[in-house]
């Protein structure tokens, strides 16, 4: 695929995207109505509030529960606006402990900012969209094999700039002492 046709595809699926959100909202505007006429209802005694209660409670359990099975996804996207301004960022010195803990941060799942869709450098994965794009190992897709550096170090998203893996036991059980957690799976 080359990337004007890349790009496209981006967009077209940002729309969806975009029109499902839209989609969302009206969701929640119709459910604040819904509440509304509910409690109109309780407050002129017509509706039983504990026997709504629990059967609000059931159908939550039960809609949950299918949503779950069925592997309901939505969209999600990280709020910084710029990542190029934060600031107060840990300093880390990564590339001395990446042969110790091979880059376990590269592995976990994070939505990527609008800011980070623009600029097209940071792929996202279009089956959970705007995550982070994976490989099948379980990392980043810019995660180098070997190396484990960082092929959009420059753009990384905000989420890479700002970790701090310090106190992440995920990744380190003392990470003064420099002794990494028991699993550095990626997968799991």
């Amino acid at each position: 695929m080359t990337d004007p046709d890349r790009i496209e595809l981006e967009r077209g699926l940002r729309f969806l995207h975009t029109l499902g959100m839209q989609s969302k909202i009206d969701l929640v505007d119709c459910s604040e109505r819904l509440l509304a006429l509910i409690e109109s209802l309780i407050a002129a005694g017509t509706l039983d509030l504990r026997d709504f209660e629990t059967r609000r409670e059931r159908v939550a359990r039960r809609e949950g529960e299918r949503m779950d099975r069925e592997g309901h996804v939505h969209v999600a996207l990280n709020d910084v606006t710029d990542k190029y301004a934060l600031e107060d960022l840990p300093e880390i010195d990564c590339a001395a402990r990446l042969p110790l803990c091979k880059a376990r941060c590269c592995a976990l799942s994070f939505p990527l900012s609008v800011q980070d869709l623009d600029e097209h450098a940071v792929q996202w994965d279009y089956g959970r969209p705007y995550q982070i794009r994976q490989r099948p190992d379980g990392y980043c897709v810019h995660n180098g094999d070997g190396d484990h550096r960082c092929g959009v170090y420059a753009q990384r998203p905000a989420v890479c700039r700002t970790y701090d893996c310090r106190e992440d036991s995920r990744i380190w059980k003392d990470f003064a002492a420099r002794i990494v957690a028991d699993d550095l799976n990626p997968s799991a």
